[in-house]
């Protein structure tokens, strides 16, 4: 009922939405008008998936290095089953030989939770506590995650080491989890899983980093650089607001001041709007800002047409400036012909009522929300039954100084009252802190995940490189170069590695563009990011394996022949 009149004219049925109060922190970013600092569900999706990944990479790297060193334990199955080992005791003896080094890891990754969490709450700002005994909870997800990981990454390697055969491996026969002559898919495709999913976070890295840096650099329309802007609280200044004004301006550091309601970065009103002179367009929403006549100049915003408010032209009170998009919106032309048209506003205390006024002027557009958000039509003027925010332009001289005057005036003014006050540019650097934590989150992930990836390889390239000691050993002996030999061991790894790119690729541009939608001005995804995690994937790999390479290059042929 009480909304009624105000929602009058809205062209559309308005049904109120209620929320529940566990939604509101990671349900809620896409609200208008509530600049409270909320969460996001999406971003904890996407950090979930990516410590899936890593944790998925772990357990990929563990099946890829045990079954790649079944050699090693062949003879000991053959004893075993010589024995009387059954192949099902076999799968339960390596399945919890696994389990144990998941047991292992997970005690050891709970002590570093505990040694990071004071770092980790720093850095989010908030006051998580983990605590494994006053949450059973917890201490049960943890206890199945061990167990699953355990038996995950253990199952496949025990299948393969229970079904060598004790006659050909007492023999000395050679055995693999890859039939002979054939490509050990298994261990590629793995290989290629953990370099797609590296290659994946290295682009999705760099657009992040690059979209951040984008909208910290962006030219907004406006100066936010020494503006300082509180709320004005108190009847007393409610009331002497202009006394406030002429006060702040007596002091030295003081450039500009403007009171009214809808800062950049702070909240905002709309209403819908109606051009007198164009009865055929309907009414426009726009953006209501209600400002005084040193708005325009205390934020530097540039006039395109037309003229700025004037303390001495009194038909200015009901006068209106509107922005280029509000020009194109309203069916105005261009901002030349949009002036002396007649606007007109259902006024927010008085609905029933319009405020009924000219154009005087076209301000360059600008962002006064965040970049997430289109420009919209914007409409400024003076409303004073609305101010509520003081914006201070301060020279910058003595920023301590200033702020000292600003808050002994305030006491003066208002002293059953602190004084709130914030910095606009740094207002505006909170609307991307979730992108900012996002940016710092997923670089430190991408850096786990590429150097888990590159210990796989390691482990895969040391075991290549045992297996063809032999042949490694002859080539040398005839004549062979290091430089051969490291290309040799080197150029399947590579290979593994291009085949990644060409999977990851696809996928991170799918998924980018998804993540971009989310801004209304976002850079374009450039081949240059392509290249730039092709490059550094195949760097990190061919220095992993070169190590490796090398090492068996630079050995003895006569130590590998000797037993020939």
């Amino acid at each position: 009922t009480y909304a009624k009149p105000f929602l009058k004219g809205e062209g559309g049925t308005n049904v109120p939405y209620f929320q529940p109060l566990g939604e509101i922190h990671l349900y809620s970013s896409d609200f208008k008008y509530d600049k409270s600092l909320r969460g996001n569900i999406s971003y904890v999706n996407s950090l979930t998936i990516i410590a899936l990944f890593i944790l998925l990479i772990a357990c990929f790297n563990f099946v890829n290095l045990a079954t790649s060193r079944s050699l090693q334990r062949a003879k000991e199955v053959g004893v075993r089953k010589t024995i009387g080992a059954g192949r099902g005791q076999l799968i339960v003896q390596f399945i919890s030989e696994t389990v144990l080094f998941a047991v292992i890891s997970m005690a050891l990754a709970i002590a570093a939770t505990w040694a990071l969490l004071p770092s980790l709450n720093l850095f989010t700002e908030k006051d998580m506590v983990f605590d494994l005994f006053t949450n059973p909870l917890i201490a049960s997800l943890i206890v199945a995650l061990t167990l699953v990981v355990g038996i995950a990454a253990g199952f496949y390697p025990a299948h393969v080491l229970s079904g060598f055969q004790p006659i050909k491996v007492l023999k000395g026969t050679v055995v693999s989890d890859a039939l002979p002559g054939k490509t050990p898919w298994l261990r590629h495709g793995l290989v290629v899983i953990q370099f797609s999913l590296s290659i994946l976070l290295i682009i999705s890295a760099l657009v992040v980093i690059k979209q951040v840096s984008y909208m910290h650099s962006k030219d907004l329309g406006f100066r936010k650089e020494q503006i300082l802007f509180f709320p004005m609280r108190g009847e007393n200044l409610q009331k002497n607001y202009t006394s406030l004004k002429n006060e702040l301006l007596r002091y030295p550091g003081v450039a500009s001041v403007s009171i009214g309601y809808g800062f950049p970065g702070d909240m905002f009103g709309d209403g819908l709007m109606t051009v007198k002179e164009k009865p055929d367009v309907k009414p426009t929403r726009a953006t209501q800002l209600m400002v005084d006549e040193d708005y325009i100049k205390t934020l530097g915003l540039s006039l395109v047409a037309g003229r700025d408010f004037s303390k001495g032209i009194q038909s200015d009170e009901s006068a209106y400036i509107i922005n280029e998009t509000a020009v194109k919106e309203l069916g105005l032309g261009n901002p030349q012909e949009a002036l002396g048209k007649t606007l007109s506003w259902p006024t927010w205390r008085k609905p029933d009522s319009l405020k009924t006024g000219p154009i005087i002027g076209v301000v360059k557009d600008f962002h006064y929300k965040s970049l997430h958000e289109l420009v919209e039509p914007a409409v400024l003027h003076i409303y004073p039954q609305a101010y509520s925010k003081v914006a201070v332009k301060l020279s910058g001289d003595n920023i301590e100084a200033e702020i000292a005057g600003i808050k002994s005036l305030w006491n003066r003014f208002s002293p059953d009252y602190p004084i709130e006050y914030n910095f606009l540019d740094e207002s505006f650097q909170k609307m991307y802190k979730a992108e900012d934590k996002l940016k710092t989150l997923l670089t430190f992930f991408t850096g786990i995940t590429i150097f888990v990836a590159c210990l796989g390889l390691l482990g895969l390239a040391a075991y290549a490189a045992e297996r063809r000691k032999k042949e490694l050993g002859i080539r040398k002996v005839l004549g062979a170069t290091v430089q051969g030999l490291v290309v040799l061991l080197s150029k399947d790894f590579i290979k593994l590695v291009l085949v990644s790119l060409v999977v990851a690729s696809p996928v991170a541009w799918y998924f980018m563009n998804k993540w971009l939608e989310s801004f209304a001005y976002r850079i374009d995804i450039a081949w240059w990011m392509f290249a730039v995690a092709a490059v550094l994937a195949v760097l990190l790999a061919l220095l992993t394996v070169s190590f490796q390479a090398v090492k068996a290059a630079l050995s003895n042929p006569v130590q590998n022949l000797r037993a020939e």
